[in-house]
């Protein structure tokens, strides 16, 4: 009696395994486009600069209650007004000789120690403040899509930056110069 061969295959075909590098090529770039990396960092980036110009924002309007000075002292301590300063040039220091002129570092509520500095501090990004002794304004480019639309809606001049301050025209959307 002769035994019948029986094949028995281990393993995979090839048509199985290309279906499987398809699927998972499929999944792996519906997860990309959804979770999309670079637009993650940048909206962390972002929330950094809203919190920082938050901060800020809250610092300036109390030193300018506390003042019993003239607005203009208060918003250029040490120096004549105008004034302006950036992040990407200036110190961080908060006794109103970094790149904001206001003397943070003396206020009795709330002090800040140093002032922020953006993340990537380039000639792109970076914080810009300027005042004319009466307003003042504080700006920076936003890099998100999500937040994109903040920058449209602040009150400003600028669609393209996000602005925050008294008097939003100091600014010029020109190479973020000061106009007085």
């Amino acid at each position: 009696m002769k035994k019948s061969a029986q094949v028995l295959t281990k393993g995979f075909t090839l048509v199985e395994l290309l279906v499987v590098i398809a699927i998972l090529a499929i999944l792996a770039t519906v997860l990309y486009l959804t979770l999309n990396p670079l637009e993650v960092s940048r909206r962390g980036r972002d929330a950094a600069r809203l919190s920082d110009l938050a901060s800020l924002r809250g610092a300036i309007n109390l030193a300018v209650q506390e003042a019993t000075g003239s607005s203009a002292e208060v918003l250029c301590a040490g120096v004549s007004a105008p004034c302006s300063g950036s992040s990407n040039t200036g110190t961080r220091t908060s006794d109103g000789t970094g790149w904001v002129k206001v003397d943070l570092a003396a206020q009795d509520i709330a002090s800040l120690p140093t002032l922020p500095s953006d993340q990537t501090n380039n000639s792109t990004n970076h914080y810009t403040y300027c005042s004319d002794g009466s307003g003042w304004e504080i700006n920076t480019a936003l890099e998100s899509q999500q937040q994109s639309g903040k920058a449209g809606d602040d009150g400003g001049d600028d669609p393209a930056l996000y602005e925050i301050g008294s008097n939003l025209g100091l600014i010029k959307t020109s190479g973020g110069t000061c106009t007085y």
